[in-house]
């Protein structure tokens, strides 16, 4: 039996191809759909929404640093600042602003508020009635969600007081943690300390004005009879700044 030599030919089959318009039609769309189901976010036109909010709230507000995020504006952003803004609900935490504009449009803002303040807080652990001094303290910068109540802010209402409890390192120091130190009385003997980063020098002195621990008094130096000023430091020691 004879077989043919003859090939059969075989004619390749090309599947037509979309032209680019084509293509990107279905995906353009696609895109389109989904970035109108979208609320606008941050900025319109001239002006920034997150700064036109953070310093709202700074003006209003007493807190030091403000941070905003996640904000969702439920709405078409006009393209002048708000005339007003109020704060319907929140602050700090997730937080729904009205804004008000020229035009009598009004703004739904939905954003995350985090505010900070400052306190006071102790650099290391301190036992029951231990008297707190300038250099035992910092001021620490904190979430005001996580703030202790009646934490104090200023330094100078805690220098000289009195532990009633013993603070672990890093405490922030509120009203109930401190109470007035001993009140030193007038013509005192006390020990007047003088201190450097090399030396420390001592004698006694004399009180020359009642003060409470954390008060600057004067004092007469005995051996020289010559009256300087220092800070109580405790109830038995003025210590002499030069």
């Amino acid at each position: 039996m004879k077989f043919s030599n003859r090939k059969i030919s075989s004619k390749k089959i090309d599947k037509p191809l979309l032209s680019g318009r084509q293509s990107l039609t279905p995906l353009l769309l696609l895109l389109l759909s989904c970035i109108n189901l979208l609320p606008s976010v941050s900025m319109a036109g001239p002006w920034n929404l997150e700064d036109t909010l953070k310093e709202y709230v700074k003006n209003v507000y007493p807190w030091p640093e403000i941070m905003i995020s996640d904000i969702v504006v439920k709405g078409d952003m006009p393209d002048i600042k708000p005339s007003k803004i109020m704060v319907q609900k929140g602050l700090p935490g997730k937080t729904v602003f009205l804004l008000e504009f020229d035009s009598s449009e009004t703004l739904s803002v939905i954003a995350n508020v985090k505010a900070f303040d400052n306190v006071i807080s102790v650099k290391r652990a301190f036992k029951k009635g231990y008297i707190l001094q300038k250099e035992d303290l910092y001021t620490l910068l904190m979430d005001v969600q996580r703030i202790p109540a009646g934490s104090l802010k200023d330094i100078k209402s805690v220098v000289g007081k009195s532990l009633n409890r013993s603070v672990l390192a890093n405490t922030p120091i509120t009203a109930g943690m401190v109470i007035d130190s001993y009140t030193v009385k007038k013509g005192k003997k006390v020990l007047l300390l003088v201190e450097g980063e090399n030396y420390r020098i001592s004698t006694t002195g004399e009180i020359k004005e009642s003060g409470s621990v954390g008060d600057y008094v004067k004092a007469l130096n005995i051996a020289s009879k010559k009256v300087i000023s220092g800070l109580l430091i405790d109830e038995n020691t003025l210590k002499v700044e030069l």
